[in-house]
């Protein structure tokens, strides 16, 4: 087999841990720790070969995993492989954000990694608290060093009534409306993309087993041409905001971070 550095060491890293505690030398044990490692680095190297892959989320996640693996009971590497996986897909997107701090998120790894040094058994369900953790406590030291928005909704009035498409500081359009009779419908088009914009998961149905969630959400979907695209529904199901096509998964990803950053921006006139 021949190893990817990178995926190597963060599987060792984890493979040690999961040992820290063991005390056992030996040839059996010798294999038992090859067969744990092999199935990490199986798990990780699959992370790794994506072309969206983020080197930050990717660090961030064995650090966690290694610290969660400490205190196995009965080590297994498919376990701590799904647990890295979880962890990584959860705070990979965090990156994408137009304001990414990467010394904060380096910080928060550290901090989370020190909170599953005592995890008994670190399985999916842990993960899913490691990312939520992980997630508050970033956007928590980083709400101060956030920048004011510096978008901008612009109002299209034409024959078929009125629309709004939402602009990052950039001056790069982010999302479109659907056409609306009057102006007020389109304000309150405007008051429900703010509204749920900020507090909107992501459907990837882009995916190969997609996970249903409810309303808000943003829906990624591939179109005709094979470019990556988003909308945005509301709580009722209605779609407020659609956007351009992307060639990559991960700048549509980066668009909805945009949209989320600059939900709150004002009408400009």
């Amino acid at each position: 087999m021949e190893y990817d550095k990178k995926s190597l060491k963060i599987a060792a890293k984890i493979t040690a841990a999961s040992l820290s505690e063991s005390g056992k030398l030996g040839e059996e044990n010798a294999k038992a720790a090859a067969s744990f490692l092999k199935e990490v680095y199986e798990g990780i190297a699959a992370v790794k070969e994506n072309d969206d892959c983020v080197k930050d989320a990717f660090k961030a996640a064995g650090k966690i995993t290694a610290s969660a693996c400490e205190e196995m009971e009965d080590p297994s590497g498919a376990v701590a492989a799904d647990f890295f996986k979880t962890v990584y897909y959860g705070i990979a997107p965090l990156t994408l954000a137009e304001d990414y701090d990467e010394d904060l998120f380096k910080y928060a790894a550290k901090i989370t990694a020190a909170a599953c040094e005592e995890m008994e058994e670190p399985d999916e369900e842990k993960a899913a608290e490691a990312v939520g953790f992980f997630k508050a406590l970033y956007l928590e030291i980083t709400e101060d060093e956030k920048p004011a928005c510096g978008g901008k909704y612009s109002v299209k009035e034409s024959k078929a009534g009125f629309s709004f498409r939402l602009a990052a500081s950039n001056n790069q359009v982010v999302g479109v409306s659907e056409v609306y009779s009057s102006r007020a419908a389109m304000e309150k088009g405007i008051e429900s993309v703010r509204k749920n914009a900020p507090e909107a998961n992501i459907e990837d149905q882009t995916a190969e087993a997609t996970e249903k969630i409810s309303n808000p959400k943003f829906e990624i979907y591939c179109d005709k041409a094979g470019e990556f695209r988003f909308r945005l529904k509301a709580r009722n199901g209605e779609v407020i905001l659609a956007s351009e096509g992307y060639k990559t998964k991960a700048s549509c990803e980066k668009g909805i971070e945009s949209v989320r950053r600059n939900a709150p921006a004002e009408i400009a006139e």
